[in-house]
């Protein structure tokens, strides 16, 4: 009986070892802080702001990357954007610990931004399973460096020097050409607008999560609506979402600046995204008196 308890102890021990090593690495900053791996946008923006709180954020979609000029803005705001970033991915950072805000959140929305079969960017930490070890949730990062390695050394040669010194999020400069306007509208005809209001209750439920946990620890929380290129017609589907939004904003009591439409064409990439040159510097000259 007592070597059977000792090989117990002994594997809840090890088990225990495991958990907390990989629970270690899923909120390290082995990737962050490395030149050898391509980051997504969220451990840019870790590298860039390596500070454990971030007290001001500005969290979105491409949109709000592409919008918000942080370099530029003197407001403290952190760009947050995320490539294919949706409303769940903000509430599974905050409640699995992978950020922490300090005093206030803006969210930049759109009807992507809450679109609940969006498919965001798999690479995400949060979109890890707890019973998935680290090593195996970045097995597409780390199986070919290592193989890589291995290989050259075999073959008696010289491992190359870090690869990625630097790396930023993606913008954009000047604008699609109408004909590219049109086709990228009617590929999302299928892909989105042709979808029921349901497919965005997920995405609109942890709009409410997000803000009762910012209303229950202080931090101040308001949304923008991002802009719509007036030049495309704007789908029901879209102001049908924004509704709903609406809705549960003026529940809560949550300020709003709505921005949709209030910029013109030459300020537009495509359908939603800025571009450098001439969207993007209003809209943060906007946003900076605003916040």
């Amino acid at each position: 009986m007592v070597i059977i308890m000792k090989k117990l102890l002994i594997t809840v021990l090890i088990l225990s070892a495991f958990l907390a090593g990989d629970w270690y690495l899923s909120h390290s900053r082995l990737i962050v802080d490395s030149k050898i791996f391509v980051k997504n946008d969220f451990e840019i923006t870790q590298h860039d702001h390596p500070e454990k709180v971030w007290d001001k954020v500005f969290f979105g979609n491409s949109v709000v990357i592409s919008s918000f000029m942080e370099e530029e803005s003197s407001s403290g705001y952190i760009n947050c954007g995320l490539d294919y970033g949706v409303v769940t991915d903000l509430w599974e950072m905050i409640d699995k610990g992978y950020i922490n805000i300090g005093s206030e959140l803006v969210i930049g929305l759109n009807y992507l931004t809450l679109y609940d079969d969006f498919q965001t960017n798999p690479t995400y930490i949060w979109h890890k399973e707890a019973y998935q070890p680290y090593a195996y949730f970045e097995r597409d990062r780390f199986y070919p460096l290592i193989t890589g390695m291995f290989s050259r050394f075999i073959n008696g040669e010289s491992v190359p020097p870090m690869q990625y010194s630097y790396q930023d999020k993606a913008v954009y400069h000047g604008r699609i050409s109408d004909t590219a306007l049109r086709d990228k509208m009617q590929e999302y005809e299928t892909e989105f607008f042709s979808k029921p209001i349901d497919d965005y209750s997920e995405n609109l439920e942890a709009l409410e999560k997000v803000i009762k946990y910012c209303q229950e620890n202080n931090i101040r929380i308001r949304c923008v609506f991002m802009p719509w290129n007036p030049s495309i017609e704007k789908p029901k589907l879209v102001g049908e979402v924004k509704t709903r939004a609406e809705e549960i904003l003026s529940r809560y009591g949550i300020e709003t600046l709505d921005l949709e439409d209030e910029f013109g064409t030459e300020c537009f990439y495509d359908t939603g995204h800025l571009n450098y040159d001439v969207g993007s510097p209003i809209f943060t000259r906007i946003i900076d008196e605003w916040l």
